[in-house]
């Protein structure tokens, strides 16, 4: 404020007239000063007030006035925080106080509070960040002591220290007993007797526990997962009905108290539970799933007459409930009828929300039957009119993404998210449009979203424990399905994947306990997934005997038979060799001489014991009694061309295609044949038709990249390539390295192309091409000698009848190389 005055007002200039009006204007400049602080004090304690009087949204309003005022006001984001807290907003208030412990690193409320956030959602990284911190801080704080003996106790689990755990537990026991409010002390003690199988004493630390904290939502699904273990059909009944009560707003609860109820065959009590809170609402979405449950456990006339029941009572706006009956029609075949129903209830009719909802329905049934016209003018119609619908939103941001333009897609769900930002579809379409652009971090973080949005649900849950599993996380996709377990522990789904991470993992006692479990449900589909589990346990073991037991009683299941004749004919194959595969299948073919799977098995047999001629005629018998068997034809063609008779391959694929015209797998084949002979323009019209009937294939979409880097020049091709080929980031597949190097290099980032080719000619060392890939990168980035070297190694691999067009390419290369006088 000196230095401004100083500048304002020079000492030497002034007279006395000069030196009151600098003086003044110093006076007004501190008293602005001096009243903003005052101002936002003001907010503060108005806030303040509110907060006591329980008007918490006006009180929220006036913190955000004062950190408009003074974004460094404590007393403001800490009670921002609580309030937020309080509502339950967690990551609001962690966010409150993650900006109160940067400003102020060595506050202590801020890092106790982020510690027992973070441990309410098992985000250990931030535990150990902040507990660490505060315990630097106050090593005395009782409750800083709590939180961190939990770290402590965290970490001696993942070392799997039994002795440190114990330690631990006994330190949290009299933690406990010097304040019995220690929610962090609680879980610690919960957790050790539950491992140590004292569950009556486990249950009594979790009532404890929810008394401190009634609103831990890990705490009620301890308890469930202990009662539902003794079999306590009462208990877990009381339990679900107490954590309904507890969490109404939680939609996943709510879900498993209706599956529980139809677990024990409660239909009546499950939809009495639907339709009071349909009744109750004069939101749509209640009275939704409540005619989605009729639909599923009464059938379809009670569905359409309580729909129409509905639509007549027109206490809800009925446009939505149409579209529903319309969609009933349409799924049962009466296509037209629906179309024309909705288009009949749409026409004339007021531009509300339940009138776009309404055509929205309409739009994905004109996609179904081949209208995209139609289908994309009413979705531009409605985001014309409300640029956030969520259904509209989600349909366009679809074909965004099939159609590469990602950053359109990505703009468009942003919009929509801001409005229902719990949306747990929008939140996976995100993910899908970052997986496209290649970025897999922020792919990832959005699947995690989605899981929270759906509240654990299993659809979510799978999707990103695929993720997970892809980036060799193991534990962390273990206790992601485990917590949706928790809440679904009848999901089949969840427990196939949750037993295939222990096989994965080698963990057998606990892929045993999963086995038991899916027995004990003792479905069809649990049966199926339990006895897939142990034939794999038993193979990774290698305990050869005992798998083809396995297998043997397996197939006397009409409903297992035949996965389980195959998985035995793998395992006979890969452990005794062709021919006792041979004889097993011939076994099979004595019951069942005209079963078409069978004879392939055996022709595929035949082949691998060289009785070629005697393959191909059963091959060829496959054919002539179904002309559309892909697999047959694709395995004549390649028999074939492993034999080198090119031209007799080629005849076979252009049979194949007289009968199968429109086969993707065929059509690939196409596309390889006529790059190989040096007609790449058709290859890359076959793979454009492919790209656009399913962009989503990662087979196409790499071929169709790489045909276009490699064989067009101008710059709208290249750019293409890249927009189709970014997905590839990131691979650690060597092909996918080749093409993702190589566009990279032909968009000119040499650099990022280097370790991509690198990495894809060291995993293919006997492909021509991508080895001078690798060869130009090493060029461009002037490594003469390493390229001269890559570029004769490419030579030496070069087939005499291969026309591509590199090879004019490369050997100019290696002539530039080998003289360089004459560049």
């Amino acid at each position: 404020m000196a230095k401004l005055l100083s500048g304002l007002c020079p000492s030497r200039l002034l007279n006395s007239s000069g030196l009151f009006l600098a003086l003044a204007f110093g006076v007004l400049i501190l008293a602005a000063c001096d009243t903003a602080e005052e101002r936002a004090e003001g907010h503060y304690q108005t806030g303040l007030g509110l907060l006591e009087e329980g008007d918490v949204d006006r009180a929220l309003i006036e913190f955000r006035n004062v950190f408009n005022l003074n974004p460094n006001h404590r007393g403001a984001r800490v009670a921002y925080a609580e309030a937020q807290r309080d509502r339950g907003l967690i990551r609001e208030a962690y966010g409150q106080y993650l900006r109160l412990v940067e400003q102020l690193p060595d506050d202590l409320e801020g890092r106790i509070a982020l510690s027992q956030l973070a441990l309410a959602s098992q985000n250990w990284e931030e535990v150990e960040r902040h507990a660490t911190r505060a315990f630097e801080l106050a090593p005395d704080n009782i409750e800083v002591r709590s939180l961190y003996n939990t770290l402590l106790y965290f970490k001696a689990t993942q070392d799997e220290d039994e002795a440190k755990k114990a330690e631990l537990a006994a330190e949290a026991q009299k933690l406990i007993e010097e304040n019995s409010d220690l929610a962090a002390s609680r879980k610690v003690l919960i957790d050790s007797l539950i491992q140590g199988g004292k569950f009556e004493d486990a249950l009594v630390q979790i009532d404890d526990a929810v008394r401190i904290t009634p609103d831990d939502l890990s705490l009620y699904i301890m308890k469930l997962g202990l009662v539902r273990q003794a079999g306590d059909i009462s208990a877990t009944k009381e339990q679900l009905e107490t954590m309904a009560e507890q969490f109404p707003d939680n939609p996943q609860i709510k879900q498993s108290l209706i599956a529980f109820y139809v677990g024990q065959q409660d239909i009546d009590g499950a939809e009495a539970i639907l339709r009071a809170e349909a009744e109750e609402s004069d939101e749509v979405d209640q009275t939704r799933n409540l005619i989605a449950f009729v639909a599923q456990y009464r059938g379809l006339e009670p569905t359409v007459a309580e729909l129409n029941r509905i639509i007549d009572e027109a206490r809800l706006p009925t446009p939505m409930f149409k579209a529903m009956l319309a969609r009933i029609r349409f799924d049962q075949g009466e296509r037209d009828e629906a179309i024309a129903d909705l288009v009949a209830a749409s026409e004339g009719a007021e531009r509300t929300a339940e009138l776009r909802d309404l055509e929205v329905e309409l739009a994905r049934m004109y996609f179904q039957t081949g209208n995209v016209v139609g289908a994309r003018k009413i979705v531009e119609q409605v985001l014309e009119e409300d640029d956030s619908h969520p259904g509209a939103s989600k349909i366009k941001a679809a074909w965004l993404i099939e159609d590469d333009e990602t950053g359109d897609a990505i703009v468009l769900l942003r919009e929509a998210l801001s409005a229902a930002p719990q949306d747990a579809e929008l939140l996976t379409l995100m993910a899908q449009a970052h997986q496209r652009e290649g970025n897999r971090e922020l792919m990832a973080e959005m699947l995690s979203l989605a899981v929270e949005a759906s509240g654990n649900r299993a659809e979510e849950t799978l999707r990103y424990a695929r993720y997970l599993l892809a980036e060799n996380q193991s534990t962390a996709a273990e206790g992601l399905i485990i917590d949706a377990l928790r809440l679904a522990p009848e999901n089949p789904d969840l427990l196939a994947s949750l037993g295939a991470i222990y096989v994965r993992t080698e963990n057998w006692s606990q892929a045993r306990d999963v086995i038991a479990r899916l027995d004990e449900l003792d479905t069809e589909t649990t049966i199926g997934i339990s006895n897939s589990l142990k034939a794999q346990i038993l193979s990774v073991q290698e305990r050869s005997e005992e798998l083809v037991e396995l297998l043997q009683m397996v197939a006397q299941d009409p409903n297992s038979k035949r996965p389980a004749q195959l998985s035995l004919f793998r395992t006979i194959l890969i452990n005794d060799g062709p021919e006792a595969a041979r004889d097993y299948v011939e076994g099979l073919l004595a019951d069942a001489p005209e079963d078409q799977e069978l004879r392939f098995l055996k022709a595929g047999v035949l082949v691998g014991l060289n009785q070629s001629d005697e393959a191909r005629s059963m091959y060829r018998q496959l054919v002539a009694e179904n002309p559309e068997l892909t697999s047959v034809w694709v395995n004549l063609y390649r028999m074939s061309r492993a034999e080198g008779d090119m031209e007799e391959a080629s005849g076979i694929l252009k049979e194949a295609l007289e009968n199968i015209p429109d086969n993707p797998t065929l059509q690939i084949a196409l596309a390889d044949e006529l790059q190989l002979s040096g007609d790449a323009e058709e290859a890359i019209a076959i793979y454009e038709r492919l790209y656009e009937q399913n962009s989503n294939s990662i087979v196409v979409a790499n071929n169709l990249a790489s045909l276009l880097a490699d064989n067009r020049e101008d710059v709208a091709s290249i750019e293409r390539a890249f927009a189709i080929a970014r997905r590839l980031r990131g691979s650690e597949v060597p092909a996918l390295q080749d093409t993702y190097g190589w566009i990279a290099f032909r968009m000119g980032s040499v650099e990022e192309a280097e370790s991509y080719l690198e990495a894809a000619a060291v995993g293919m060392p006997g492909n021509p091409v991508v080895q001078y890939h690798y060869g130009k990168v090493l060029a461009a980035l002037g490594r003469r000698d390493a390229a001269l070297e890559q570029f004769n190694k490419t030579l030496e691999l070069v087939e005499e009848t291969d026309r591509s067009a590199y090879l004019t390419d490369l050997r100019e290369e290696v002539e530039r190389l080998q003289n360089p006088g004459t560049e």
